[in-house]
């Protein structure tokens, strides 16, 4: 079955619905939408259509929500059909818990955040790219630019 990737978009939000099956040959169409998605807080992806994904479309598909968390970009998947649902069940049972609590790390942990957790983890991914500088001067720099800085420049 041939893959299709259909994209709309409302405001700040995209909304995609993938037909087919998500394999090797079709994960790419994933990098070619995440190019065009300036000024998106949101993606919400309807998986109702997508009858079959194997393990390099899993894997493309939790790159794809990986790489728009770190723009700050809230990603949700919703209405999984049967097979790729039970793809993930099965990658998620490989994976110990992650705390005490039996809060499952699972590979597809990313796929499987609600509305809520999806917005409030691009909400943390935002704030964190506001505050990080983009290059922070060691001590020692910033004293030996403040040296040369002070020093008079030699005259020819």
């Amino acid at each position: 079955m041939d893959f299709q990737l259909m994209k709309r978009r409302y405001g700040p939000t995209v909304h995609l619905t993938p037909t087919g099956e998500l394999d090797l040959d079709t994960r790419a169409a994933l990098g070619e939408v995440q190019t065009d998605l300036d000024a998106v807080a949101a993606v919400a992806c309807d998986m109702r259509h997508l009858t079959f994904m194997d393990v390099t479309g899993l894997h493309g598909l939790t790159a794809f929500a990986h790489r728009l968390g770190i723009r700050g970009i809230a990603f949700f998947a919703y209405n999984w059909q049967p097979q790729p649902l039970r793809l993930m069940n099965l990658i998620d049972s490989l994976y110990q818990p992650a705390d005490r609590n039996g809060n499952h790390g699972g590979a597809t942990q990313l796929l499987r955040r609600s509305v809520q957790g999806s917005a409030t983890a691009a909400g943390a991914a935002r704030a964190a790219r506001q505050d990080t500088p983009i290059r922070a001067a060691s001590p020692s720099r910033q004293a030996a630019g403040r040296a040369r800085a002070a020093s008079p420049t030699p005259s020819g």
